[in-house]
């Protein structure tokens, strides 16, 4: 067992965004996601759909092309057998968080758990450069 593992854990309200990560202001100290997991607070056909991202306002469909969001996950109960339903996490296993990690619910009407596993990295000085333009999406323009 990897020592180094991390969970962080909680719940979102409806349509939320939440800051999970803050920025230490260490360059050279990041996490590597390696799970993210959501589903619904209650059992009477409840749907959960969550990202993972590294901006406050990344967008609120899923979108594999913008370098920001970095994990997606949903998951359901069927309504007639009550089981866990319809359930996908998927996560880019070659992103390392630098700076903050959101994540946000786009399910109107439904609470939302989410459990995320990472694990803590130290890189070198060209490591965190290379991660910080991957985490801030190549075309980031900021004043």
């Amino acid at each position: 067992m990897n020592n180094n593992i991390r969970t962080l854990r909680g719940r979102l309200e409806t349509a939320d965004v939440k800051r999970i990560v803050v920025d230490d202001g260490r360059p050279n100290h990041g996490y590597r996601v390696l799970d993210f997991r959501v589903w619904p607070k209650g059992t009477s056909g409840d749907a959960c759909y969550a990202i993972l991202g590294t901006q406050y306002d990344m967008p609120a469909e899923g979108d594999a092309g913008d370098n920001r969001q970095i994990a997606w996950a949903a998951s359901g109960f069927n309504t007639g057998t009550q089981n866990m339903a319809d359930a996908f996490s998927i996560v880019d296993p070659d992103h390392v968080v630098i700076t903050d990690l959101y994540i946000l619910t786009t399910t109107p009407n439904d609470d939302c758990n989410y459990l995320i596993v990472v694990e803590p990295i130290t890189m070198t000085d060209d490591q965190a450069i290379l991660r910080l333009i991957k985490e801030r999406s190549q075309d980031d323009i900021r004043e």
